[in-house]
């Protein structure tokens, strides 16, 4: 009888061991699958957030552009270069224009000049489908 116990427990050990083995092998190789997903970026989810919506013509305010990069999943993208094209009376300040850990970007805009904007945004050169209206008054 104890030697079937000891023969039994032996064998449990052993085929723990061995499913414990499998499961971190699985674990590693998924982290290392799911880590070539959150490289590449998905146009289509990205999206720009303006706030606020509108702001002063004279310089003083400025409105934030925020850039969201995010892969098909919908996670951040980090590590990605942000530009925004260039627009006559608009003065723009990157804030942070490299994708941090979460996807994000951003930008600080003002205008002295009172009107409607059209700003177009780029993802290591690939431009949003969304285009940015900035409103200054």
């Amino acid at each position: 009888m104890k030697k079937t116990l000891a023969l039994l427990s032996t064998l449990l050990f052993l085929l723990i061991l061995a499913t414990s083995f499998f499961w971190l092998y699985e674990a590693k190789s998924f982290v290392g699958r799911a880590s070539v997903f959150r490289e590449t970026f998905s146009v289509e989810n990205s999206y720009v957030f303006i706030s606020p919506l509108k702001a002063k013509a004279d310089g003083s305010e400025k409105i934030r552009l925020t850039v969201f990069v995010l892969n098909d999943q919908g996670l951040g993208v980090p590590g990605k270069r942000t530009s925004l094209s260039q627009v006559n009376g608009l003065k723009v300040e990157v804030i942070q224009g490299l994708t941090d850990s979460l996807g994000k970007a951003v930008y600080d805009i003002s205008s002295e000049k009172a009107g409607e904007y059209f700003v177009d945004v780029k993802i290591e050169d690939k431009k949003l489908g969304q285009q940015s209206v900035l409103s200054f008054n």
